[in-house]
């Protein structure tokens, strides 16, 4: 008797129906929460905007206007310009990250928020060669944050997500995977101008720069920088662990706030994958020590343990203490010393200066950004001898062009004994020369 083939067909069927009905999921799992939306909802709210205010040389054209016939066409002025970037904050105490290029030359920076808030920065410090920035915000609450990965371990094709304002569309989100790493970018004398970042083929547009590369778990991994003008989707970052090596020299209080502590301190860390950072905080020096508490607070990471150094006043103490609460440091913070040449103008020409910035070129409405700014002028000294004011710009002296604190350094302690010095300031929108007359 032969066998129908009809109930073989059956037998496969009552197999395979259990196995289709089993291919739906649950009605309690949404398909459309992925892992970029999680990520997305976890960190936005620490994703910043960022829109700096800057001079920009634009050549005077006569072309179209009578007005501007009367002037020289090939005469350049210095007129404002916006641009826009984006980044991250890294403490609650309103720390944020940023890139060098986006705030560079900067006369107002202002900062918006998720929420909308739009509030002005000031620079803590920048590293033009890293292409890192710090800047600070202020509010009567904490500020949402982002947590800081490591990038030692990253695996070629990873997913990534980055997060920022390309083009002035804010929180914009792109996806991609981590295409290469250890990448170097060389400018046009073939000289590596950032090196040993990750590469990605997530979006990254002008606009970008400065925002996080997030990984799947919505840890920081980069820090948005670049992107090749003349391909697709090849963008590159800066590994977080730059930063956080940085951050030492970034957040140091005797470069931001004058006040000189005696600490210097490191990360440790250590990975367990897949996203788990275990973080010890230690002394730099030839012994370090672990410093589990500083004034008795315990810092989470490096940045944090930054945060607390910066709080810190001239002639306030401060404690470090090791496991079991140990005390095995004890430092009084103190004023930093003025440089030598701030001394010296004082001392020679009595006057009081200190270097111009842009912010501060803005602050007094000036259209010069460089220079030595004259605080104050004593009554009876050279200087005021000479005609200087309190607001005056000095861009020259002698037959030397003064733009830094170094430029000033090398020249006013070569000034003479006797004989006249002419000097050239910024007032207002006028370019003036005094003359320094020394006796014997």
């Amino acid at each position: 008797m032969r066998n129908h083939p009809w109930g073989l067909i059956c037998f496969i069927l009552l197999l395979v129906a259990p196995c289709a009905s089993q291919a739906a999921p649950p009605e309690s799992i949404n398909l459309r929460r992925t892992v970029t939306v999680q990520v997305v909802e976890k960190t936005k709210d620490a994703v910043v905007n960022i829109s700096a205010t800057k001079l920009v040389s634009q050549r005077v054209s006569g072309f179209f206007d009578p007005f501007w016939s009367q002037i020289d066409p090939s005469q350049v002025m210095q007129v404002p310009a916006n641009s826009l970037g984006s980044g991250f904050v890294i403490h609650p105490d309103g720390y944020v990250v940023t890139n060098n290029h986006v705030i560079d030359r900067a006369r107002e920076i202002h900062v918006e928020l998720a929420d909308g808030r739009k509030l002005p920065a000031e620079i803590i410090s920048a590293d033009r060669q890293a292409d890192l920035a710090i800047l600070r915000i202020h509010s009567d609450k904490p500020f949402p944050t982002l947590e800081l990965g490591d990038s030692s371990d990253l695996m070629i094709g990873e997913p990534v997500i980055a997060v920022g304002n390309p083009l002035g569309y804010s929180h914009s989100v792109s996806t991609g995977i981590v295409s290469a790493i250890h990448r170097d970018l060389k400018n046009s004398d073939g000289k590596t101008s950032l090196a040993d970042l990750i590469q990605t083929d997530a979006a990254i547009n002008p606009g970008n720069s400065g925002g996080p590369l997030l990984n799947a778990y919505g840890q920081v991994i980069g820090i948005n920088t670049a992107i090749r003008s003349d391909a697709q989707n090849i963008g590159f970052s800066i590994p977080i662990d730059h930063l956080r090596d940085l951050i030492p020299e970034l957040m140091n209080p005797t470069q931001a706030n004058k006040v000189n502590i005696a600490i210097k301190l490191k990360e440790r860390r250590t990975l367990s994958p897949p996203d788990h950072i275990a973080i010890s905080i230690l002394t730099d020096g030839k012994t370090p020590h672990e410093a589990t508490a500083i004034d008795g607070l315990h810092p989470a990471n490096i940045v944090d343990a930054y945060a607390m150094l910066m709080r810190i006043h001239v002639g306030q103490a401060v404690t470090l203490a090791g496991p079991s609460n140990r005390v095995f440091e004890k430092v009084v913070a103190r004023a930093v010393p003025l440089p030598d040449a701030i001394v010296q103008a004082h001392r020679i020409l009595g006057i009081t200066i200190e270097p111009l910035t842009p912010m501060l070129a803005a602050k007094h409405h000036l259209d010069v950004e460089d220079g030595m700014l004259v605080r104050s002028v004593d009554a009876d000294g050279i200087g005021a001898q000479a005609g200087l004011k309190s607001g005056d710009v000095i861009v020259r002296l002698g037959r030397y062009r003064v733009s830094t604190l170094d430029d000033f350094a090398a020249l006013v302690t070569h000034l003479p004994e006797a004989g006249r010095v002419e000097v050239g300031v910024v007032r207002g929108d006028r370019l003036l020369h005094g003359v320094l007359s020394f006796e014997d």
